[in-house]
């Protein structure tokens, strides 16, 4: 996002996702061109999140989030148990982000309590991937036949 941001930026919207207008207020599906929005998201990400002196800052967050990753596959080897390294590898992103953008964890290291929010995420996923009649025939938008919005 740093140095490519105009390669991901003013994507292709699929229909699913224009059900709520979100993509109306997503740096990653605005257009570039002539959007101001686009700018200023733009500039709140470089200046807020994405700046040396930020990454630099946050060091210390993603030395303490990965230890606690190691600590947790230490603690599940110690007990006999079977590390699922999506969901740990899941769990250390979601805190890593929240806690550059929120500082706070949004989920325990060491319980089950990204399960539900993964879940959420993935089903997102799943339905924004679904094919679509309206993204191949745009003149179907109003009556949506598949009710995927």
């Amino acid at each position: 996002m740093q140095k490519q941001d105009l390669s991901f930026s003013g994507r292709f919207v699929p229909d699913a996702l224009r059900a709520c207008n979100h993509s109306n207020c997503s740096v990653i599906w605005l257009p570039v061109l002539n959007n101001s929005q686009w700018r200023r998201f733009r500039k709140i990400m470089n200046s807020h999140i994405f700046s040396g002196n930020k990454l630099d800052a946050n060091e210390h967050l993603r030395t303490k989030k990965i230890q606690e990753l190691i600590d947790y596959c230490h603690k599940s080897g110690e007990n006999g148990e079977a590390v699922n390294i999506g969901r740990a590898a899941f769990r250390t992103s979601l805190n890593l982000l929240s806690n550059t953008i929120f500082s706070k964890n949004l989920t325990d290291p060491f319980s089950d309590s990204s399960k539900e929010f993964k879940e959420l995420v993935w089903n997102i996923m799943v339905e924004a991937g679904k094919p679509n009649l309206v993204d191949y025939f745009p003149f179907l938008h109003k009556i949506d036949p598949q009710g995927v919005r």
